[in-house]
């Protein structure tokens, strides 16, 4: 007989991070296109702190892991020396080109540890060729940042076998000789090789953690980025049709959207833009994605409604101009898992008996509109110094419905708002438009209908209408808006 179970405080809603969750596979929610990333259909995830980007990158490591077929690399930023593949760019190109050949060469040469780390390959002269190849520079299967590293305190020189540079005139002796040769020479060796291996595994490269050390003003730091995007999709194209190579890229939306580059348009039809939504049983159903971290802890009655099970939906004190608990909570979110995962933690630690009611959704609010807050500073500082002082102007208002008129009078009281408006030739609206697209604000029509950035990229920003504050705010802000 199965024993069903009603109470709230009995779900585990796992960890804030998704990297290293053990228990994902027992709630992870599969997007439309997932499939398609593991096919290599789809290449690049973008999306918005908190949208599933790790998530999505953590259930393919965790299903590779599990696949005889496949083998699976993460690589991250995370404690990346940066100013070490600075140093070894290429300055016969120009702009983003410059680094592309030093990303590609780290791909290859991951790759490569991959393919050899397949104990069933089949031994061809191309496999054992680049086993001898790791075996010579990378004895120590460190990531990619010992490989810099390695490279810098090589001037930029790897070791080869001499018959892997193609003379002919050698004798038999000497083409088994080691030499050393830039690694962009060492890049079209491993190329020739890999095109000579036999395999139908499937060979994954997670890049995660991109946005390590990131700041908008950065022009070199968007370089690399934009030079990693065309070193993984160079490097697919040229081995798609040998071995099954699956590079999958994961960047935050606001970091994608500051990089200017006209190529970055052709990548569009492997690109999925991760957008999340309230509504029940559809695609990036955020309500899914709660059903099934509940249904992973707990049985009811009904999975395909285990809400509703658990939570007081429709609770008699909810204000009147709000649907239900459910709307209640998403409203003030920015429609991102994250954010709803994270307001059910803090409903649990309300301790509640049985089920969810508006009451303790109430209390927990406190606490959430804080960690809100929190993660649009993490957001926002790198695109804008003075987001504090600009945040600070909509505190000292006190109002939840502002003018442009009023907010602009606020701003200019600050005196180190004025010099930043000043020091970077930018005005009042340049600010609000920033805080209009991290979320802090919307804008209210005539018919007091909302709108914000985070529901349609697509929507400019209307200085000629009124702005309200996003409600996932208003706590912290000490705003009464119910």
């Amino acid at each position: 007989m199965i024993i069903f179970e009603e109470s709230f405080s009995k779900v585990n809603w796992g960890p804030d991070e998704a990297k290293g969750d053990s228990q994902l596979r027992k709630y992870f929610v599969k997007i439309p296109e997932y499939e398609g990333i593991k096919s290599g259909d789809y290449r690049y995830i973008i999306g918005r702190k908190g949208t599933g980007k790790t998530a999505i990158i953590e259930q393919i490591a965790n299903e590779a892991s599990s696949e005889y077929n496949s083998f699976v690399k993460y690589l991250s930023l995370r404690n990346f020396p940066i100013q070490t593949i600075r140093e070894l760019k290429d300055r016969s190109l120009g702009n983003k080109s410059q680094f592309v050949p030093i990303w590609t060469f780290l791909i290859l040469t991951e790759l490569s540890k991959l393919i050899v780390s397949d104990s069933s390959i089949e031994k061809t002269e191309s496999v054992i060729d680049l086993k001898n190849f790791i075996k010579i520079n990378f004895p120590s299967n460190l990531g990619f940042a010992e490989t810099l590293r390695n490279l810098k305190s090589n001037e930029n020189k790897v070791s080869v076998i001499v018959k892997w540079l193609g003379f002919e005139n050698k004798s038999a002796e000497s083409k088994e000789a080691i030499t050393t040769v830039h690694f962009q020479k060492a890049s079209e060796i491993l190329l020739n090789l890999i095109r000579g291996v036999n395999s139908s595994c499937n060979f994954y490269l997670l890049f995660d953690e991109l946005d390590e050390g990131y700041s908008a003003n950065d022009k070199n730091l968007n370089l690399l980025l934009l030079s990693l995007f065309r070193a993984v999709e160079n490097t697919f194209l040229d081995l798609k049709d040998i071995i099954n190579i699956r590079p999958v890229l994961a960047l935050r939306s606001d970091i994608f959207n500051n990089l200017e580059d006209n190529d970055l348009n052709k990548l569009d039809d492997f690109i999925i833009n991760l957008k999340w939504t309230k509504e029940y049983h559809a695609s990036y159903s955020i309500y899914d994605l709660i059903n099934a971290r509940i249904n992973a802890s707990i049985n009811v009655e009904d999975p395909k409604r285990a809400w509703e099970q658990i939570t007081f939906n429709n609770d008699k004190n909810i204000p009147n101009r709000i649907n239900n608990l459910w709307e209640f909570i998403y409203n003030r979110t920015f429609e991102r898992p994250r954010d709803v995962i994270k307001y059910m933690k803090y409903c649990a630690k309300q301790n509640p008996s049985g089920k969810l009611d508006f009451k303790t959704v109430r209390k927990a609010e406190i606490e959430y509109s804080e960690w809100f807050y929190r993660e649009f500073r993490d957001e926002i500082q790198s695109h804008l110094p003075i987001w504090q002082e600009a945040t600070q102007a909509f505190i000292k208002l006190n109002k939840g419905v502002i003018t442009f008129d009023e907010i602009q009078k606020e701003l200019e009281n600050d005196s180190r708002i004025v010099n930043y408006l000043t020091n970077n030739n930018k005005n009042h609206e340049d600010i609000l438009e920033i805080l209009f697209e991290f979320g802090l604000i919307g804008t209210l029509s005539d018919s007091n209908r909302w709108f914000f950035k985070y529901k349609d990229h697509n929507l400019p920003f209307n200085h000629n209408q009124k702005m309200i504050i996003h409600f996932g705010f208003t706590r912290k802000f000490r705003m009464k808006v119910y």
